[in-house]
Protein backbone atom coordinates (compact mmCIF):
# COMPACT_ATOMS: atom_id res chain seq x y z
CA UNK A 1 0.00 0.00 0.00
CA UNK A 2 1.32 3.50 -0.88
CA UNK A 3 0.61 6.62 0.69
CA UNK A 4 0.91 9.85 -1.36
CA UNK A 5 2.46 12.38 1.12
CA UNK A 6 3.80 15.88 0.24
CA UNK A 7 6.99 16.11 0.66
CA UNK A 8 8.54 19.25 2.88
CA UNK A 9 9.31 22.10 0.55
CA UNK A 10 12.59 21.91 1.84
CA UNK A 11 13.66 19.09 0.18
CA UNK A 12 12.20 19.99 -2.96
CA UNK A 13 15.54 20.75 -4.74
CA UNK A 14 16.64 17.10 -3.73
CA UNK A 15 13.84 15.63 -5.45
CA UNK A 16 14.41 17.47 -8.31
CA UNK A 17 18.20 17.30 -8.95
CA UNK A 18 16.93 13.08 -8.21
CA UNK A 19 14.56 13.58 -10.62
CA UNK A 20 16.81 15.14 -13.29
CA UNK A 21 19.64 12.76 -13.03
CA UNK A 22 16.87 9.84 -13.16
CA UNK A 23 17.84 8.95 -9.90
CA UNK A 24 14.45 6.94 -8.27
CA UNK A 25 13.94 7.88 -4.48
CA UNK A 26 11.48 7.10 -2.34
CA UNK A 27 10.12 8.54 1.46
CA UNK A 28 10.52 6.80 4.75
CA UNK A 29 9.68 7.43 7.97
CA UNK A 30 10.56 6.44 11.51
CA UNK A 31 10.24 7.11 14.79
CA UNK A 32 13.06 9.63 14.40
CA UNK A 33 11.73 11.80 11.49
CA UNK A 34 11.49 11.11 7.64
CA UNK A 35 13.76 10.42 5.29
CA UNK A 36 14.52 10.95 1.43
CA UNK A 37 15.89 7.74 -0.03
CA UNK A 38 18.01 7.94 -3.23
CA UNK A 39 18.68 4.72 -5.09
CA UNK A 40 21.84 4.53 -6.75
CA UNK A 41 22.72 2.53 -9.92
CA UNK A 42 25.60 1.59 -8.56
CA UNK A 43 24.12 -0.40 -5.52
CA UNK A 44 24.70 2.52 -2.89
CA UNK A 45 21.83 4.01 -1.23
CA UNK A 46 21.88 8.51 -0.48
CA UNK A 47 19.62 9.21 3.11
CA UNK A 48 18.93 12.78 3.10
CA UNK A 49 17.22 13.69 6.53
CA UNK A 50 17.04 16.52 9.02
CA UNK A 51 17.28 16.96 12.67
CA UNK A 52 14.03 15.36 13.19
CA UNK A 53 12.07 18.64 13.71
CA UNK A 54 10.45 18.89 10.40
CA UNK A 55 11.06 15.78 8.17
CA UNK A 56 10.92 15.34 4.50
CA UNK A 57 6.78 14.18 5.05
CA UNK A 58 5.98 17.61 7.37
CA UNK A 59 3.52 20.10 6.17
CA UNK A 60 5.25 22.32 8.53
CA UNK A 61 9.11 22.72 7.70
CA UNK A 62 9.25 25.69 10.28
CA UNK A 63 11.26 23.61 12.91
CA UNK A 64 14.08 22.01 10.32
CA UNK A 65 17.36 23.08 11.41
CA UNK A 66 19.76 21.62 8.97
CA UNK A 67 20.07 18.12 6.92
CA UNK A 68 22.44 15.20 7.61
CA UNK A 69 23.26 12.79 4.25
CA UNK A 70 24.32 9.50 4.82
CA UNK A 71 25.53 7.31 2.22
CA UNK A 72 24.94 3.14 2.84
CA UNK A 73 26.96 0.91 1.01
CA UNK A 74 25.43 -2.38 -0.61
CA UNK A 75 27.13 -4.23 2.50
CA UNK A 76 25.75 -2.22 5.33
CA UNK A 77 28.62 0.25 6.17
CA UNK A 78 27.31 3.81 6.62
CA UNK A 79 29.18 6.79 5.97
CA UNK A 80 27.92 10.32 7.30
CA UNK A 81 28.58 13.13 4.41
CA UNK A 82 26.96 15.89 5.37
CA UNK A 83 25.29 17.13 8.69
CA UNK A 84 24.08 20.79 9.12
CA UNK A 85 22.21 20.57 11.97
CA UNK A 86 23.28 22.43 15.38
CA UNK A 87 25.47 20.24 16.40
CA UNK A 88 26.96 18.89 13.37
CA UNK A 89 30.35 20.10 11.20
CA UNK A 90 28.39 22.02 8.35
CA UNK A 91 25.94 23.84 11.20
CA UNK A 92 26.50 26.90 9.24
CA UNK A 93 25.25 25.99 6.50
CA UNK A 94 21.94 25.04 8.17
CA UNK A 95 18.86 24.58 6.06
CA UNK A 96 20.58 26.26 2.91
CA UNK A 97 20.28 23.04 0.01
CA UNK A 98 23.20 24.96 -2.38
CA UNK A 99 26.17 23.52 -0.50
CA UNK A 100 24.50 19.56 0.00
CA UNK A 101 23.25 19.88 -3.65
CA UNK A 102 26.76 20.29 -4.40
CA UNK A 103 27.67 17.52 -2.37
CA UNK A 104 25.10 15.32 -3.73
CA UNK A 105 26.65 16.43 -6.91
CA UNK A 106 29.53 14.38 -6.20
CA UNK A 107 27.77 11.36 -5.92
CA UNK A 108 24.57 11.38 -8.19
CA UNK A 109 25.00 10.09 -11.74
CA UNK A 110 26.01 12.37 -14.70
CA UNK A 111 22.60 13.90 -16.18
CA UNK A 112 21.15 12.34 -19.00
CA UNK A 113 22.48 14.15 -22.65
CA UNK A 114 20.16 16.46 -24.42
CA UNK A 115 17.98 14.50 -26.93
CA UNK A 116 18.78 15.53 -30.56
CA UNK A 117 16.45 17.72 -32.83
CA UNK A 118 14.18 15.62 -35.01
CA UNK A 119 14.25 16.17 -38.12
CA UNK A 120 12.11 17.35 -40.66
CA UNK A 121 10.19 14.49 -41.93
CA UNK A 122 7.77 15.70 -44.17
CA UNK A 123 10.19 14.82 -47.01
CA UNK A 124 9.45 11.38 -45.91
CA UNK A 125 6.11 11.31 -45.91
CA UNK A 126 6.18 12.97 -49.45
CA UNK A 127 8.53 10.00 -50.85
CA UNK A 128 6.14 7.62 -49.13
CA UNK A 129 3.08 8.96 -50.85
CA UNK A 130 5.11 9.80 -54.39
CA UNK A 131 4.11 13.84 -54.34
CA UNK A 132 6.02 15.34 -57.39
Amino acid sequence: MTYDTPLNPLYAPFAEAARARRVPFHVSTTRRGCFLHLHLTDGPTLELGDDGVGGAAATKPGGTTGFTLQRTLPGGHVNRIYDSTPTGPHHANGTNPAPLLAVLDRFLPPPPAPKAPRKARHSLLRSLLRFP
